[in-house]
């Protein structure tokens, strides 16, 4: 995939000021955190307020972790996202009920250089795969994991990147070599405190994004 062909999430957001000035930017996906042990977490009367803007074509990502079936359905059918991003241990299972309930799905594995990618086989239904650094927590480390992992795995699915992904990784993401590269996702890198992004480094990305190669 051409890097121009590349798709822009911003995870981690719940300040609503903040979001509608994000939305001027335009990214492809913006992700909103349903965990509650996370320092990005959306209430339920925040998210109700958030899906009141004007998202035009960005797309709203709904990460859960381990989280149970019935609450993800019912999330869904308040309109709080668009794609589900399951960022725990759900089984293969949960990703086939999910897309026979209509969901589009992204599956998130946690890599460090003993990741296995065997693993990926048994997730088969997943839309897309999102690959993450393994840490303490299940995201928003802002820590790089080592990408020839994945370059090693001949991943056949289309999968978003992520883990301390900042403006000044394009380089770095340039010389990373895999056709199936579909997103970047940034989170931490972009922000001045937990949930609320930098205005400055988002237009610096997304204006630096498509520099030639």
């Amino acid at each position: 995939m051409e890097k121009q062909d590349l798709k822009i999430k911003i995870c981690g957001m719940r300040d609503k000021e903040n979001i509608l000035q994000i939305l001027r930017f335009e990214p492809d996906y913006l992700g909103f955190i349903f965990f509650e042990k996370s320092s990005r977490y959306v209430q339920e009367d925040q998210m109700k307020e958030i899906i009141k803007l004007s998202f035009g074509e960005t797309e709203r990502v709904g990460v859960f972790v381990d989280e149970a079936f019935e609450k993800i359905l019912d999330f869904a059918d308040k309109g709080f996202f668009d794609v589900v991003q399951l960022h725990g241990n759900e089984t293969p299972e949960m990703v086939k009920a999910l897309k026979e309930e209509g969901l589009e799905v992204i599956k998130v594995f946690s890599v460090d250089d003993d990741f296995d990618a065997k693993i990926l086989n048994k997730y088969t239904e997943a839309d897309y795969f999102l690959f993450d650094t393994k840490g303490k927590l299940p995201g928003g480390n802002g820590v790089k994991f080592n990408w020839d992992v994945l370059g090693n795995s001949k991943i056949k699915k289309p999968f978003f990147l992520s883990g301390g992904l900042g403006v000044d990784d394009m380089e770095m993401i340039n010389s990373f070599k895999s056709k199936n590269l579909y997103a970047l996702d940034f989170n931490s890198k972009l922000e001045d405190e937990p949930g609320l992004k930098n205005l400055s480094k988002v237009r610096k990305l997304m204006e630096n994004i498509f520099d030639e190669k």
